[in-house]
């Protein structure tokens, strides 16, 4: 059985049109990438756990950075994408914790978290924050 963990690709399709947080998670798939690279070649070292420690502190300012944004474009879904926000930082915590504290978080099943939470994340409540900042730039013109 492969248990290799396919990188993030990014696409057109993930594009929010808005170049800050469109540059922001280009930068967190490669740290993703990097994440599941380190895996690959030295699972459950610190290492790994220094990379995976980056990705949650980028992680944690683009989150910073795009509440902010919906905050002041008064977006409606705030409250639930912080609260999805605030449900990936718990379990990445865990991982960090479980991994540095006891080496018993697999490092397979943290990148294949990471891979999967931010395709969903960007594909669903980040496509709709998205249009809604289209649709309000659209009517100031």
């Amino acid at each position: 059985m492969n248990t290799t963990v396919e990188k993030l690709v990014w696409t057109e399709s993930l594009t929010l049109y808005n170049n800050s947080i469109d540059n922001q998670h280009k930068r967190l798939f490669d740290l993703v990438n990097e994440v599941i690279d380190t895996d690959q070649i030295y699972p459950r070292t610190e290492k790994f756990a220094q990379i995976l420690s980056k990705l949650t502190d980028y992680g944690l300012e683009h989150f910073a950075h795009e509440e902010a944004l919906m905050q002041k474009l008064n977006y409606p879904g705030l409250q639930e994408h912080k609260k999805d926000h605030l449900n990936y930082i718990y379990e990445v915590s865990m991982f960090n914790l479980n991994f540095r504290e006891a080496n018993c978080t697999d490092p397979k099943i943290v990148v294949k978290f990471m891979r999967d939470w931010w395709y969903k994340h960007i594909l669903a409540m980040d496509m709709h924050f998205g249009k809604f900042i289209r649709h309000s730039i659209s009517k100031e013109f």
